[in-house]
């Protein structure tokens, strides 16, 4: 799972104190208690956190606990609580940070599961698949990433034609300069080229805002129109 935005910092820095503090007090936004017998809730809770509160902003999912703050769960059981916790939660996709904090009480145990707004969602209660040549595989990182540039119309038909030697005219609408290219890659943001009119090809990247789409029917390859390089 991701940890490698600041929000991580200000999750694990929540004390003890602090927590048993929220456990019990009701005038907390993004606090969720749930009991072990709503563990199909926590995986839902943890996504809402993950996808609704501000950047990381640390949100709690009190696992093991009552409604009214009361923990529920047996010393002796806590550490199967934290597994149990830990294994639902890890269905998210993509995967959700989360620092989980064992607490006990004279009443009893629970689990704090302290979830940043997360700076990668939308996340899923469930895992993506895709197939590709080798058959149906689980979503990667990259995966991911695609599914969600396609949304653009413009990128998924950019897509449609990776590796492909693809014309570029760069310039005024009347005389552009043409060069050829091969479509390294494309996403959201930007296309990568590859510029096949060098002895040494040399790889240059257009922001997607910049492109215009277009089709030559004589040389049968696909044309990207864009005013500059930059």
């Amino acid at each position: 799972m991701s940890s490698s935005y600041p929000s991580k910092e200000l999750a694990e820095s929540l004390s003890e104190q602090a927590l048993l503090l929220r456990l019990k007090s009701t005038e907390h936004d993004f606090v969720e208690r749930k009991p072990k017998s709503q563990k199909g809730e926590w995986l839902q809770v943890a996504v809402a956190f993950a996808n609704s509160a501000p950047i990381g902003w640390p949100c709690i999912l009190f696992a093991g606990a009552s409604d009214d703050g009361v923990p529920q769960e047996k010393p002796e059981h806590l550490e199967t609580l934290v597994r149990t916790v830990t294994g639902v939660l890890d269905q998210a996709y993509p995967a959700i940070y989360r620092h989980v904090v064992p607490l006990t009480t004279p009443e009893g145990c629970c689990v704090a599961v302290i979830i940043p707004g997360s700076p990668e969602r939308p996340h899923f209660a469930g895992k993506a698949y895709v197939r590709r040549e080798d058959g149906i595989r689980e979503a990667s990182a990259d995966d991911y990433q695609a599914l969600l540039a396609e949304r653009s119309g413009l990128v998924r038909e950019l897509r449609q034609h990776l590796g492909e030697s693809v014309r570029l005219d760069i310039g005024p609408r009347m005389g552009p300069r043409h060069k050829r290219m091969r479509l390294v890659d494309c996403n959201q943001w930007y296309v990568t080229l590859e510029n096949l009119d060098v002895d040494a090809p040399k790889i240059r990247c257009l922001p997607i805002s910049r492109i215009e789409l277009n089709y030559d029917p004589w040389e049968k390859k696909i044309v990207l129109i864009a005013e500059t390089w930059a």
